[in-house]
């Protein structure tokens, strides 16, 4: 991918998806990050007993996942809007409504936003990331089948050699190590 693609498809919302479609395992571990705004909806509106984080540790966690949703849909709607300005106000409305409003229906949509945002802006992103070839896959069923082949053809005998043999090799290698670099040695 040339620079000039790449610096679009990092900018351009559509472009992200487009490459995420053609790499879907790295789009689909990015998106498990849209699992967080549903984290921080259940801990704050269920279980916080307070907002102090002296008072109730689990703040502490609602607000880590404010800041993580923030920052990731302040990214991704700036990329939308062309506008900082309109961005900072389109992610503290979402992210207000999805904690402060009375109207769990508001509530509820202002969650399905922040979870589709979160899960589309990270999986595009680690996607734009995957930056490995393609697996050639009836290469390495040949490499596979052959490796299996040669380990069939020794004997137990020689592979339970070669398996001491390599110990050997560990044992000797660990002896000529410097002490200092043994853990708790010459510490008192």
């Amino acid at each position: 991918m040339t620079d000039t693609i790449r610096n679009t498809a990092t900018t351009n919302p559509l472009a992200q998806l487009r490459i995420a479609r053609r790499k879907p395992v790295a789009a689909l571990f990015g998106a498990t990050a849209g699992l967080v705004p549903v984290g921080v909806f259940e801990l704050g509106h269920y279980e916080l007993t307070s907002w102090s984080p002296l008072a109730c540790p689990k703040a502490v966690i609602v607000y880590a996942g404010l800041v993580f949703s923030a920052l990731t849909v302040l990214g991704w709607s700036s990329d939308i809007f062309g506008s900082r300005v309109k961005a900072i106000g389109f992610t503290a409305l979402l992210e207000g409504i999805m904690m402060a409003a009375d109207a769990r229906w508001l509530s509820a949509i202002a969650l399905c936003y922040l979870v589709v945002i979160n899960a589309v802006a990270n999986g595009c992103r680690l996607a734009l990331r995957d930056t490995t070839t393609e697996v050639n896959w009836p290469a390495n069923l040949a490499r596979s089948i052959v490796a299996a082949a040669a380990n069939a053809t020794t004997t137990p005998k020689a592979r339970k050699s070669a398996r001491v043999a390599r110990a050997r090799r560990g044992a000797q290698r660990a002896a000529k190590a410097p002490l200092e670099a043994v853990p708790g040695y010459g510490s008192n």
